[in-house]
């Protein structure tokens, strides 16, 4: 075989399902499971016998089901579990000897015997240690090799189904170096075939003989199976971080020899993702997306993964990979798209000053300038409204002086807000070629900043529009949520309510959530105080946070405190504040007020959410990566069935990397 050329294994699509039906009752017969002539006798389920017998065998009393079993084989010669049972009393009683003297009375009688054989051959094994036992391991290798014997004939007309059948009778009686010797004969023979390479693979696995076991997984996409296809095996039996090691070296030394067989290197990805080694996988994925030309389409799609796992240095250079492609790029407003998001996230995520905000701004600007409006720029310009609003203090502070009168004139100009509001109007006005979907996001973000702004009747009017075009939709939930959140902040509870507990059913979890954590803020501080004080200052208070005029919203959360002691809403209140000084860049701060909140009221809804900020400002802002594992495993341990339980883990297990 030459270094370029595929070994004979002969894997096809079809071969990969279990053949059954005629053929299984063919096997059922041949190995003696159903009689060839006289109809079984089915248990009777009241027969008392039987089930005592099968009862006494449950709860190990060996020596009074034997009895009973004795009769019982006679009665109902066709059912398995008897039989079986049987045998298996005697064994446990030490009377193999009786054993093997009724199993050859069975194979006598039998007209395919060879399942009696195999039978013959578990109970020679089980022998005690002593002057008999050398002589029964003789006798069971002997019957063993009788088994293969008797085999061979029947392997290529049946496609080694019967070798299966075999082995896996000798694997139910914990004898897997048998099945493995059943299969492997079976291999010398047909050479290497899904079914029985997969059954080899785990019983090497599971006797301790992982590399033997791997070897034949990997070789599955030798002959032609694309790796998707094997992927489910790979899934379900290589779990080991010690796996994916001897995978990675059996994979690249294939790889050099074949190297036209791609699967074998997405294999080698699929194993550096698995241990989270990011950078190799892009390595591995580039050279994929060169040898196959694919333009840059497979790098992109593992940037996107590694973004949402928050691997955003990676991600950037797989974004800045597929760019560079220049005209070969399969989509290059969408990898500049990405790029820019990617940035974004991995910006505001940081603890960014205000060189890196204004060199972000003006990068999503120019993209806004090359694209937009169109689809391919609308992320960018929902993200650089965002951007404008929550930034708008620092851009303006860090803006070149200007005279009084050129400040004046580029007032609008250099406000955030209407920055932020110029921009999504050209969308609405200029995006009749823009989706249904893509118009409705444009609403939703122009009735934000109109919010921010002030303009909250406007705001409200917006998010009405799209809960009517969208109502049993996702978009819809989110707009109705939007309304009952202003209705709150406008202290009409009730109205609030009625709109909260139809969203408890939203088809999104999120959405679903944010409702219920709402309906219980009122529910739980309705009646309190006949004024609804507090509640009322609350609503007004995260008002003036979305507004971000956080003077404002810090005072009303004041006077909840100093007025209220001991209120319902105090854990609120402290999440409320802990969120203030974030978006203030306040970290240290904000992470004091989260360590309260999640010792103070560790029972509370907002207990494991707590938690989970505190750890994102330790991991991302404080840079303490030690305190931001101790937050999330202590929410993954406290909080099995909170929300951020999955993203909680992600980031433990990129901290355990650092």
């Amino acid at each position: 075989m030459t270094a370029r050329q595929s070994p004979t294994i002969r894997f096809t699509a079809k071969q990969w399902r279990f053949p059954l039906n005629g053929l299984l009752l063919a096997l059922l017969l041949w190995f003696g499971y159903l009689p060839m002539t006289a109809q079984p006798i089915t248990p009777d389920n009241n027969d008392p016998n039987y089930n005592l017998a099968h009862l006494l065998f449950e709860k190990n009393e060996f020596a009074k089901a034997s009895i009973l079993f004795e009769d019982l084989v006679d009665v109902y010669p066709s059912d398995e579990n008897t039989q079986q049972r049987y045998i298996q009393c005697m064994v446990k009683l030490g009377e193999q000897d009786k054993a093997i003297k009724w199993i050859k009375k069975k194979i006598k009688k039998s007209p395919q015997p060879l399942s009696w054989v195999i039978d013959e051959c578990w109970v020679n094994t089980t022998y005690p240690e002593g002057p008999e036992k050398a002589k029964h391991t003789q006798r069971a290798n002997e019957l063993l090799e009788l088994v293969i014997d008797q085999l061979k004939p029947r392997a290529a007309s049946q496609m080694g189904n019967m070798h299966i059948y075999a082995a896996n009778r000798f694997e139910r009686h914990g004898l897997k170096p048998q099945a493995i010797a059943i299969l492997s004969s079976a291999e010398e023979i047909l050479g290497e075939i899904p079914e029985i390479s997969n059954e080899l693979a785990m019983l090497y696995m599971e006797t301790g003989n992982r590399e033997k076991g791997l070897e034949k997984y990997t070789n599955m996409m030798l002959a032609g199976l694309p790796f998707e296809t094997v992927k489910p095996v790979f899934e379900s039996h290589v779990t080991d971080s010690l796996d994916y090691v001897i995978m990675q070296r059996l994979l690249l030394k294939k790889i050099q020899e074949y190297p036209e067989i791609t699967a074998l290197s997405e294999g080698l990805k699929w194993t550096f993702l698995k241990q989270e080694n990011w950078s190799s996988a892009f390595l591995y994925t580039r050279s994929l997306d060169k040898r196959l030309k694919e333009n840059g389409t497979r790098v992109y799609e593992l940037g996107q993964l590694c973004q949402s796992n928050k691997q955003f240095n990676i991600a950037i250079q797989c974004f800045d990979y597929c760019i560079n492609l220049k005209e070969a790029c399969f989509d290059l407003p969408a990898c500049q798209s990405a790029l820019i998001d990617v940035t974004y996230e991995k910006t505001i995520l940081s603890n960014p000053d205000a060189d890196a905000l204004i060199a972000l701004r003006n990068r999503m600007r120019a993209f806004e300038t090359n694209y937009g409006p169109q689809e391919a720029s609308l992320n960018n310009a929902l993200k650089l409204a965002q951007l404008l609003v929550r930034y708008d203090s620092l851009f303006q502070a860090s803006s070149p002086s200007k005279s009084v009168s050129e400040n004046t004139a580029n007032k609008s100009t250099e406000n955030g807000s209407n920055e932020a509001e110029t921009l999504l109007r050209k969308y609405l006005n200029e995006g009749s070629y823009l989706k249904k979907t893509s118009l409705a996001k444009v609403k939703m973000a122009l009735g934000d900043v109109l919010l921010a702004a002030g303009d909250v009747w406007t705001s409200e009017l917006l998010f009405a529009q799209v809960e009517k075009d969208f109502k049993e939709e996702e978009t819809g939930q989110f707009a109705k949520f939007k309304r009952a959140e202003l209705s709150f902040y406008r202290g009409d509870f009730d109205w609030a309510s009625m709109q909260l507990e139809v969203l408890k059913s939203a088809t999104t979890q999120l959405i679903s959530n944010d409702a219920m954590e709402l309906a219980l803020v009122i529910i739980d501080n309705l009646g309190i105080d006949s004024n609804y004080q507090a509640l009322q200052w609350y609503g007004q208070a995260l008002l003036y946070e979305k507004q971000h005029q956080y003077s404002k919203s810090w005072a009303y959360l004041d006077s909840i405190l100093i007025n209220h002691p001991g209120h319902a809403l105090s854990d609120e209140v402290l999440f409320v504040k802990a969120r203030i000084r974030r978006d203030q860049g306040q970290f240290a701060q904000a992470a004091s007020l989260l360590e309260t909140l999640s010792l103070a009221f560790n029972f509370d809804i907002l207990a494991d959410n707590a938690l989970y900020q505190l750890g994102m400002l330790y991991a991302y802002q404080l840079n303490d990566q030690e305190k931001a594992k101790a937050a999330f495993e202590k929410l993954i341990e406290k909080y099995e069935s909170s929300v951020y339980l999955v993203d909680a883990r992600r980031e433990f297990r990129k901290i355990r990397g650092y």
